[in-house]
Order: structure tokens, then C-alpha cells, then sequence
């Protein structure tokens, strides 16, 4: 590939990365208290959380190595990934029309952030299933690329996202609907784009 379309594919992971990383869930309920108390806290929290996705990626890329995905294989896959992203999409536009006045339900405080945030990751099904379809799919069909772009994404947000709950916590339930709607708004795009590539593949075969 050249440049720019190297770029673009990087360019591409970063926004699949914030659509995950960004729509309300354990993860970021936990950032968003610890991130009242100091950002570093709220960071951990998510270096945790992305430490797990680490880890997956390593499965992941291991299975890779393993099975050949070609073909149909990759349709399937590709039409299972789809199928993830538009009920995250789902899950997150439920989670946001649901936000009390207090921008999410109440957490205590953790001795441990970054524990905290990998334990919470590497026990969310959710995360599990995305790599098992979505990453999976990355892997086999674009590269490694895409899945550093991916964890570019991932850190724009831990480091973005507890400096704005600290620095704005009056209007946290206003933030979590904005990055909300934002992420569904993504999420459905690469469903969109998993969906037209499993049509082609599955079609085609």
C-alpha cells in the first residue's frame, strides 16, 4: 500500500477505536468516577482496560497465525463482525437515552485503578466477542495497521476523556450524551462497511 493509503487505513482504526472505547459502559463509568477525584486515576482506569485489549490482541493474532480465514470463512466473519457492531451501535443509543441527571449510575472508588480497568476488561463478553469477530476480521483482511490505529484510538480516549470529566464534572451527563450519539453514529458506519464486505465476499465466492 502507499502512504496515503496506509494513512487513510490508520487513520480509519483510530475511529473504529474511539467508537468502542467511547460509548457509556463499566468501563467508563469507572474512568468517570476515579477522574472526579484526579485524571491520573481515570487514566489508569482505562490503561487497565486497554492493557486487556492488548492481551486479546495477542490471542487474537495467534489464531490468526493458526487458521487459514479466506473465502467464505471471511464472509461469515465479516457478516458476524457487522452483526456486533450495529447491536453495540444499539446498545449504546439505549444507554444513552437511559442517562440520569447524574451521567450514569453511582460507582465507589477503587484502591487500584488500573486493576480495576483490566479485570473489567478482560471479564466483558462484549470485549471478548468483538475480537473474536471484529478484530479478528481486521487482522485477516487489512493488516496490523489498522489495529494500531485502533489502539491510537483507545489512547486519544483515556487520556481525553478523564481531563474533560474533571475539568467539566457539572456537565458530565451532557458529555456522555454527545460522545454517545457520536459512537453509534460510528459504530453504525462500520457495520455498514463489514456488512457491504461480506455481501461482496460471500456473493462472489
Amino acid at each position: 500500500m502507499q502512504f496515503g493509503e496506509i494513512f487513510g487505513v490508520f487513520l480509519a482504526g483510530i475511529a473504529l477505536g474511539l467508537s468502542i472505547a467511547a460509548p457509556p459502559g463499566p468501563v467508563n463509568a469507572m474512568i468517570a468516577v476515579q477522574s472526579t477525584r484526579s485524571t491520573l486515576r481515570g487514566f489508569l482506569v482505562g490503561l487497565g482496560a486497554m492493557t486487556s485489549d492488548a492481551t486479546f490482541l495477542v490471542i487474537t493474532y495467534h489464531l490468526r497465525q493458526i487458521f487459514t480465514i479466506e473465502g467464505p470463512v471471511k464472509g461469515a466473519l465479516s457478516l458476524a463482525s457487522s452483526a456486533l457492531l450495529a447491536y453495540l451501535a444499539y446498545l449504546t443509543l439505549r444507554s444513552v437515552r437511559k442517562l440520569d441527571g447524574r451521567g450514569g449510575r453511582e460507582e465507589k472508588a477503587t484502591a487500584i485503578p488500573y486493576l480495576t480497568g483490566l479485570s473489567i476488561g478482560l471479564t466483558n463478553p462484549f470485549q471478548i466477542a468483538w475480537w473474536m469477530s471484529v478484530g479478528l476480521s481486521l487482522i485477516s483482511s487489512i493488516g496490523l495497521i489498522i489495529i494500531l490505529g485502533f489502539f491510537s484510538g483507545i489512547l486519544v480516549w483515556i487520556v481525553s476523556f478523564p481531563m474533560a470529566i474533571h475539568f467539566a464534572q457539572s456537565r458530565v451527563p451532557r458529555l456522555y450524551k454527545i460522545v454517545g450519539y457520536a459512537s453509534t453514529a460510528l459504530l453504525m458506519a462500520f457495520s455498514l462497511w463489514f456488512l457491504f464486505n461480506a455481501l461482496q465476499l460471500l456473493i462472489l465466492m
